[in-house]
């Protein structure tokens, strides 16, 4: 039996012996060294440049790569009495990689410089050998560990230092931090808070630095031993820009700790070095047991006036999802292209009834294709563990930009700058056939792509009653998620589906006339006014130059439809209307690559999203930017804490900002009480942001919790759409204080 086994091993052993071994991975990533002088001067001082080559696309990390990543590491191996001083790091890059991971990296060509002390011993004449091995983790869609040794051979050199490669070494050093404390076009003043560390940026002479006219302040911090660092928060508070940074551990630290990391500044993407001091009854308080630790918020089980969603019967939540879909047809979102659909219904009074009734459907049929293909990508990316909640598109800069470009063209149809028309040469058999348009132009797919069109853009709103059943699918089985939706789909269609299934109650209707060309312009402004709104959300996620540009690339779209207008008309040959199409399309797509890529790169600025600084009014509510660690602690406070979960993109949040929190009796009240009033805003793609309104039932914003002091566990839930009276209650109530039965709702 024992050499039946040894023959078998032996086998086996040739076996491994000859097979193939597996191939390298292919490497993104070039390294060589550099020094600054063409030869070592005993006992002096020179610098070495470790250049890091990656293909278009590649990047690699910074000594804290962020939430995913390995910092590049470099050892060296040198003659005896050489000493090599610590890396400087270049200042990195801030990337939002996909899943809504933070990372801070480099791309295209990186100098690292390390500083040498060559002894006095080496004869003149001889030769150094410098090794170093390197090994770095270099990133696309994939991950790729890069591993390499690379040498410097250098003279032995007497008399003065003779410097090589002045170029690059400038150009190293102009991309490295400033020392803290050196002169710099900006002022930090840090502080600490309970759980968190506090910079306030200003300019020398006071005020915001010059440069919050490109880019707005931020820190990147560096990485700190059993600390876990959060997202730095940023905000506007007077005359200066306000980093926050949240710490918490994973266990009891009893000593003092020091925080090492930049704040980057400036379209040149300058920085200066912090060196800030933790002190040790700071760091004692962020373990679990100082009781400040961001993951107990989610831990919790919340008790809230809504009962959670175990208490509500799946039929109660359908219905509520058919109430909602039907309230969203008055939403400031959708109001629009619903008006537009009235319109049709308008001109179809008095036709076909069986007719009508078909473009009903239709009409129907777009908005629930519309809510299933939106259950679908929530199912998809749900399988695949992303966090997602209701509008999630609205918060990708893409996707506001081509929505732009659709409203744009849809507001220049209705001004009459173009029609989209099948040219009558020997098309127009199978346009009638495919569109059965009639004729005012209004057919099947004009009544399908209207559903569509009003489904995405009642995506950022959600309505009473539909918060807390879309809240309720997005935490159950795909089936109900398809369900709720579909509920949605009904109730959105319902009052289209009763007018046209009812013809005769179309007579109630204004009668058709030269007021409906009018009524048409005037749904154009409307349109415009929709795009006023999308432009306000760009600018919002990535600033004013976004803006513009995305201007100049609706200049683009709006030429493109001049183009179809004037020459691919009914008449048109079919070589005139399909080279007109193809001309206009050739515009739109170099438009989009010379406004988005030669002009603005609109990738980097989409990969440096930050939240958005916030500028609250003197007079106002002086509003917190969210973080975890800084709920858990301020809901066991003493105090009443107000969240707000509000999004830019948000039209019903922005009225209610407007109309009750901006309100004087409010922000009185907020005073009076020393409220904690804190602002989560999700207008930027934030898994913490979404866990937390998944703990609440929601999958969506407006969403306002208000906690009473001594009460972590059981906050009370307002509805989405709120009055001042409704706030004054919740505030007074968590207060202690008894309010006014006499007060109307809606005071």
């Amino acid at each position: 039996m024992q050499r039946t086994l040894l023959r078998i091993a032996a086998v086996v052993g040739l076996f491994l012996f000859f097979l193939p071994l597996p191939a390298p991975a292919e490497l993104h990533t070039r390294v060589h060294l550099v020094a600054d002088a063409k030869g070592i001067v005993p006992g002096g001082h020179f610098s070495v440049g470790v250049v890091m080559s990656m293909k278009d696309g590649w990047h690699t990390y910074w000594q804290n790569p962020g939430e995913s990543g390995l910092a590049t590491q470099i050892v060296w191996t040198v003659p005896e009495g050489f000493t090599a001083g610590e890396t400087q790091w270049p200042v990195p890059e801030k990337h939002n990689e996909s899943g809504d991971v933070l990372t801070y990296g480099y791309t295209g060509v990186t100098t690292f410089l390390v500083p040498f002390t060559a002894p006095a011993s080496p004869a003149p004449g001889s030769r150094v050998t410098l090794r170093a091995h390197i090994a770095w983790l270099e990133c696309r869609e994939i991950c790729v560990p890069g591993d390499t040794v690379v040498t410097l051979d250098l003279p032995v050199v007497s008399g003065a230092r003779t410097p090589d490669n002045e170029s690059l070494f400038h150009s190293a050093l102009q991309r490295l931090p400033a020392p803290a404390g050196s002169a710099q076009e900006i002022r930090v003043f840090p502080t600490l808070e309970k759980g968190m560390v506090v910079l306030r940026v200003t300019s020398p002479a006071g005020g915001l630095p010059d440069t919050m006219n490109a880019s707005i302040p931020d820190f990147y911090p560096g990485q700190l031993a059993d600390v876990m660092i959060g997202r730095t928060a940023v905000s506007i508070e007077g005359s200066s820009v306000v980093l926050r940074l949240p710490l918490s551990a994973s266990k009891p630290i009893v000593d003092s700790l020091t925080l090492h990391g930049i704040v980057v500044y400036g379209k040149a993407h300058h920085a200066v070095e912090m060196a800030i001091p933790l002190p040790a009854k700071f760091c004692a308080a962020l373990s679990a047991e100082g009781g400040v630790a961001p993951l107990a918020l989610l831990d919790r089980t919340f008790t809230t006036q809504e009962g959670g969603t175990g208490t509500h019967s799946l039929l109660l939540f359908i219905l509520s999802a058919l109430l909602g879909g039907l309230i969203l047809n008055i939403m400031p979102c959708v109001l629009p292209v619903i008006a537009l659909k009235v319109f049709g219904l308008v001109k179809m009074a008095g036709d076909d009834p069986a007719r009508i009734r078909r473009l009903g459907w239709t009409f129907a049929s777009g908005i629930l294709a519309s809510f299933l293909v939106l259950a679908a990508i929530v199912i998809l990316l749900q399988a695949a563990g992303q966090q997602v909640g209701w509008g999630f598109q609205f918060q990708e800069p893409l996707f506001v930009i081509a929505m732009a470009g659709v409203v744009f063209a849809f507001g220049l149809s209705l001004f009459g700058v173009f029609e989209i028309r099948l040219p009558s040469a020997a098309l127009s058999g199978i346009g009638n056939a495919v569109t059965r348009r009639d004729d005012e132009g209004k057919g099947y797919g004009a009544s399908f792509s209207e559903g569509v069109f009003a489904t995405v853009l009642a995506t950022p709103c959600t309505a009473p009653f539909l918060g807390s059943a879309l809240g309720f699918a997005f935490s159950q089985p795909w089936w109900v998620i398809i369900i709720i939706f579909t509920s949605t789909a009904a109730g959105m269609s319902l009052p289209y589906l009763i007018l046209t299934a009812r013809p005769a109650w179309l007579r109630y209707l204004p009668k058709p006339g030269e007021w409906m060309e009018a009524a048409k312009q005037f749904m154009g402004f409307l349109m415009m006014a929709t795009l006023l709104w999308l432009l306000y959300i760009l600018g919002k996620q990535l600033g004013m130059e976004a803006v513009i540009w995305t201007g100049a690339f609706l200049l683009s779209i709006g030429f493109a439809c001049w183009l179809v207008g004037r020459y691919a008309t009914l008449t048109a040959s079919r070589k005139m209307f399909w080279g007109t199409w193809a001309a206009a399309a050739i515009i739109v797509v170099a438009g989009f690559q010379l406004f988005f890529s030669g002009a603005f790169d609109l990738q980097a600025a989409v990969a440096g999203t930050s939240p958005s600084a916030e500028q609250p009014a003197a007079s106002g509510i002086a509003w917190t930017p969210f973080s975890l660690a800084g709920v858990e602690s301020d809901i066991q406070g003493d105090r009443p804490v107000f969240i707000d979960f509000t999004a830019e993109w948000c039209l019903t949040c922005k009225v209610n900002e407007k109309a009750v929190l901006q309100s004087p009796d409010v922000v009185e009240k907020f005073r009076e009480f020393n409220v904690r009033a804190i602002r989560a805003d999700w207008t930027h793609r934030n898994p913490d942001v979404t866990r937390l309104l998944a703990k609440f039932g929601r999958s969506g914003v407006p969403l306002y919790v208000v906690f009473a002091p001594g009460k972590p566990d059981a906050p009370a839930v307002l509805p989405e759409v709120i009055t001042k009276g409704i706030v004054l209650d919740a505030i007074m109530k968590a207060a202690g204080k008894s309010t006014s039965p006499g007060r109307a709702e809606g005071s």
